[in-house]
């Protein structure tokens, strides 16, 4: 096999959380482009209650950006703590070290600020692939 092959193979399935319609559109077609699954995109937290519970490692992407609601991080502890089988990458849409450290304080694995380059995004996401360790 060979190791593009064994990169596509060991891809960590994605969730995409708030922003825009638009905003996770243009994502979802960076990550297929870069050959991860999307499972699941939602506006709002509650969407996450669709995606089935497993012990397979997921990327949670949250877009904090303008529009987002004024307790993102907040949420995103919850959905963490909710879920212990997704990793977040939180994209703000300006470099605030307060926003950074809420996200990570929050449990984000990685944090991305607008504007950004594609193979950063790409970066940031494969920064987190790795599995997760067993419960």
């Amino acid at each position: 096999m060979s190791s593009a092959a064994a990169t596509v193979s060991s891809t960590v399935p994605v969730v995409l959380l708030g922003g825009s319609e638009d905003t996770r559109l243009l994502l979802r077609g960076l990550l297929r482009l870069h050959r991860h699954r999307v499972l699941l995109e939602t506006a709002t937290r509650e969407g996450i209650d669709h995606l089935p519970a497993s012990t397979e490692p997921k990327i949670l992407i949250l877009d904090a950006g303008p529009d987002s609601s004024k307790g993102w991080a907040e949420e995103l502890s919850l959905v963490l703590q909710a879920r212990p089988d997704l990793r977040a990458l939180v994209i703000l849409s300006s470099p605030d070290p307060a926003l950074d450290s809420r996200a990570r304080q929050a449990g984000a694995k990685a944090v991305l600020v607008r504007p950004f380059a594609i193979r950063d995004f790409i970066q940031a996401v494969e920064s987190i692939e790795s599995p997760l360790p067993p419960p």
